[in-house]
């Protein structure tokens, strides 16, 4: 059904079920603006570490965007106050980190993990070293988090129920575009099978991740088809999105993924770029390409990274100064892929 375990990656998931195995009070995190894949993963692993009899609590660095708030109905989720941080955090056995190998991504969370230092299991599929002390399991060939995740708990005869089952299905199915990137392989579409023979439910994931944009996603999708630029003969589009235009739409920064993904969707366009003013002085960039177009290579040269068609980085610059810098880069980089 999925790819046979190798001696190595059997090694890792059994550790990883002896530190579980061993905690009492578990808290599970994700990265900032936690995504499909984070939050999909992280409920499954809470409704089966509870069905174990463990105390288990989630919380994120930030809320969980509007169209994601279903995974909420599978296991709760608690977003960061600084309180509850040193209160969950001074008394846990073991913090589980999920779809990140990087401190930084932890957000405010980062401090207060650095003062309780608790020990930490790491699951995550992007690439480069992990950066966080601890247990990491890793396979930067998985198309989702959720797919390590499953993989773990077939190797411990976990029990996968429906709701355990919709949760993997819909992060694997949010990281891969309802299956339409690159990422998947057919190792990713045997386990999405595998996880709707137990009770996954297709439909309502299909409807709350592709099929439920908010008035604020639709309002900012069309203000960035309406203002992007094309360069590099066509191979290139990108766009910015001032902190006033998002507040006025009310957009939340999963609209944000939602029109990035919409400009690489253009016919001819090989990279996709959108820049958004995170606050005065600070700028995201989103970026998604097609094929070999590797953004994950590009954005670590600005301190980012992510997957080789989909990554990002943030700086503590201005908007235009991150503009201004950023898109002759990508030019130059990536024309000649463009052409």
């Amino acid at each position: 059904m999925s790819r046979t375990a190798t001696p190595r990656r059997t090694e890792s998931f059994t550790a990883a079920r002896r530190l579980l195995e061993g905690a009492r009070r578990i808290v599970i995190t994700t990265h900032v603006q936690p995504d499909g894949d984070g939050l999909g993963s992280e409920v499954a692993l809470a409704r089966w570490l509870v069905s174990e009899g463990k105390d288990v609590t989630i919380l994120n660095p930030n809320p969980t965007p509007r169209r994601l708030t279903f995974f909420e109905e599978i296991a709760p989720v608690e977003a960061y106050q600084a309180a509850r941080a040193a209160q969950v955090l001074t008394s846990v056995d073991l913090l589980v980190v999920l779809d990140i190998s990087v401190p930084n991504r932890l957000g405010p969370l980062e401090a207060a993990v650095r003062e309780h230092r608790p020990p930490i299991l790491i699951i995550d599929h992007h690439a480069g070293a992990c950066a966080i002390e601890g247990l990491d399991v890793r396979d930067e060939q998985a198309a989702a988090t959720a797919e390590i995740l499953y993989r773990m708990f077939r190797a411990w005869e976990a029990e996968i129920d429906p709701p355990i089952a919709t949760a993997l299905y819909a992060a694997i199915a949010y990281d891969t575009g309802g299956f339409r990137y690159a990422n998947p392989r057919a190792g990713t579409h045997e386990i999405a099978a595998d996880l709707l023979r137990r009770g996954a439910d297709m439909t309502l994931v299909h409807r709350h991740l592709f099929e439920s944009m908010s008035p604020a996603r639709v309002r900012l999708l069309a203000h960035v088809l309406s203002t992007f630029e094309l360069s590099a003969g066509g191979g290139v589009a990108w766009a910015k999105l001032p902190r006033a235009i998002l507040q006025g739409f009310g957009a939340e920064p999963d609209d944000v993924d939602g029109a990035v993904e919409a400009l690489r969707a253009i016919q001819g366009v090989v990279v996709a770029i959108v820049a958004r003013e995170v606050h005065e002085g600070a700028t995201k960039i989103s970026f998604r390409s097609r094929g070999d177009a590797d953004v994950n290579a590009f954005a670590r040269q600005f301190g980012g990274g992510g997957h080789r068609n989909a990554s990002g980085a943030y700086f503590e610059e201005p908007l235009d100064r991150v503009v201004a810098r950023v898109i002759p880069a990508a030019l130059t980089t990536f024309d000649p892929v463009a052409g």
